[in-house]
């Protein structure tokens, strides 16, 4: 038997080679909490979340679920309020399971769910996308749009609702990965704009922060199953078709035979970040939808455009 070694006393419950540790429930629990604090400490939110509405993108997943639930713990010590908003993107034999599971985690933690649809909010879902996608009658594969398109709809939706801060259920995984992506394609921007939280802009751009920053994928599964979080073993089944997929492997092979590769990656990262001074993009509003953006049409919109027209020329519906 292992014994934890913060406390000595209990089991085990998990080993962190990374860090060195391991932990019982009751150490790895707080732990988790801590980690939380550290990542809202550093986005210097703690002091700044006092009677603020705070707008959680979820779904239904371990991540965002697990986001929900620290902060639901965390408000009443930061004073803050909750809401959470799930986008149902029409993924067959997906999106109903996880969203079942939501509607019961929202009740038991008593926080008002805002669900939104996206074929009734832009006129098309994800399997029709993925269609469009495999015809070649559009460019963008079915997680681009996706995460284009939810990131669209929860900023609306948080806006609408007087949100102050939307937060978002990305873990440490996460961020390395999207990290690595932004090297491969040279992306020096996107490395400097991505982070804990976004920089400062216009009044009318909620800020997001990611609170599970410091926390790896196997600690957000550990903490989900410790806590008694339930939701259906169902993954995308687009999610193979993202250079995401394929990089998530490659990052988890090299943590598996060089322990503290991600945490190196993470803070590479920080360090490029810190170096890096791109200037400031001057945001205009969109002239279709009027949301915030750093080109006449946002990119949401553009997308939008071209799916409607392979629809329209495939004649399965109208936006």
């Amino acid at each position: 038997m292992v014994l934890c070694t913060s406390c000595g006393k209990r089991k085990a419950v998990i080993v962190v080679k990374s860090r060195g540790e391991a932990l019982c429930k009751e150490c790895f629990l707080r732990k988790f909490k801590d980690l939380v604090i550290k990542a809202l400490t550093d986005a210097r939110l703690t002091g700044g979340l006092g009677s603020k509405l705070v707008a959680v993108a979820t779904s239904g997943g371990k991540d965002s679920s697990n986001a929900l639930y620290v902060l639901n713990e965390l408000k009443q010590t930061y004073g803050f309020d909750l809401i959470a908003i799930m986008v149902n993107e029409g993924i067959k034999g997906y999106r109903e399971l996880k969203a079942k599971a939501l509607r019961k985690l929202c009740k038991k933690l008593n926080v008002e769910l805002i669900e939104v649809n996206l074929r009734k909010e832009v006129g098309v879902d994800i399997d029709e996308v993925a269609l469009l996608y495999e015809r070649g009658l559009i460019p963008f594969k079915p997680c681009t749009v996706c995460g284009v398109l939810r990131r669209y709809l929860v900023s609306l939706y948080a806006k609408e609702l007087g949100a102050n801060y939307v937060a978002t259920g990305h873990n440490l995984d996460d961020e390395i990965q999207t990290f690595v992506m932004n090297l491969i394609r040279g992306d020096l921007r996107a490395i400097a704009r991505e982070g804990i939280i976004t920089s400062p802009g216009p009044e009318d751009v909620i800020p997001r922060f990611k609170p599970l920053y410091y926390i790896t994928e196997r600690e957000s599964m550990a903490y989900f199953i410790l806590r008694g979080l339930m939701t259906p073993h169902v993954e995308c089944p687009y999610a193979k078709l993202s250079m995401r997929y394929k990089i998530r492997s490659l990052i988890n092979y090299a943590e598996y035979r060089y322990p503290g590769s991600k945490y190196r990656l993470l803070k590479l990262k920080e360090e490029i970040k810190a170096k890096v001074e791109m200037p400031r993009t001057a945001l205009r509003k969109c002239t279709i939808c009027g949301m915030p953006s750093s080109r006449h049409i946002c990119r949401a919109c553009e997308m939008k455009e071209e799916i409607s027209k392979a629809l329209r020329e495939l004649k399965l519906s109208k936006f």
